[in-house]
């Protein structure tokens, strides 16, 4: 049975932070290991050590802590993208060092668990897929569209619109390799790979959408 026990708002302080943490990466592995229904908040305490009085301050219940995971996998993917310090222009160098950002944004481990398990409770836990989507996936794609609005403006480029340009260069970016690392066939993807692949990927993008010579 779910613990109904609803959230307790406010931040933890830095002496919980470590506390928080650690029951969150123990949910995330005992949510992979075991599901999300399977796991109790007993499971949670043991494993990570602490106290149920914690999980309730910080979490509220396992929703809580699932919607923590989500928020925090957000959060990380902005820090880690930091699209408002690449370089404007729709340069090569540019978007090699954008496409680069990204992929190792979205294929970080601890945003693959957090996906995998959205991808397997969603269904269930309510809210949580639509929170992921916005908090991540559309938040993402807000800012490259805010990208490419003001890099096309170089001149030079199709009337393609932002929205659809980020489309284009996620699709191009990601390929196949985040469904290949997502369902474990593709367990490391080394710098070199990533720079040789981005590196292709970004010449036809820029192929495909700039204007013919007069």
């Amino acid at each position: 049975m779910r613990d109904e026990r609803k959230a307790v708002p406010g931040k933890p302080q830095a002496r919980g932070i470590a506390r928080r943490a650690a029951m969150l990466r123990a949910a995330t592995e005992l949510f992979l290991e075991k599901g999300f229904e399977r796991t109790s908040l007993s499971d949670i305490v043991d494993r990570s050590k602490g106290s149920r009085s914690t999980l309730y301050e910080y979490f509220g219940n396992k929703e809580g802590l699932l919607r923590a995971m989500v928020e925090d996998t957000a959060a990380m993917m902005r820090q880690n993208v930091g699209i408002d310090s690449v370089a404007q222009g729709m340069t090569e160098a540019g978007l090699v060092e954008l496409g680069v950002r990204f992929i190792r944004a979205v294929l970080a481990p601890d945003v693959v668990a957090v996906y995998r398990i959205v991808a397997s409770e969603g269904r269930w836990v309510s809210g949580i897929a639509e929170l992921f989507y916005q908090a991540s996936v559309q938040e993402q794609k807000s800012r490259l569209s805010d990208w490419f609005r003001q890099a096309r403006s170089s001149g030079g480029f199709k009337d393609i619109s932002p929205d659809d340009l980020t489309r284009l260069f996620v699709g191009i970016v990601l390929a196949d390799f985040h469904v290949r690392h997502t369902i474990g066939l593709d367990p490391t993807w080394d710098d070199d790979e990533i720079q040789r692949h981005t590196k292709l990927a970004v010449g036809i993008f820029l192929a495909g959408i700039r204007l013919p010579p007069d």
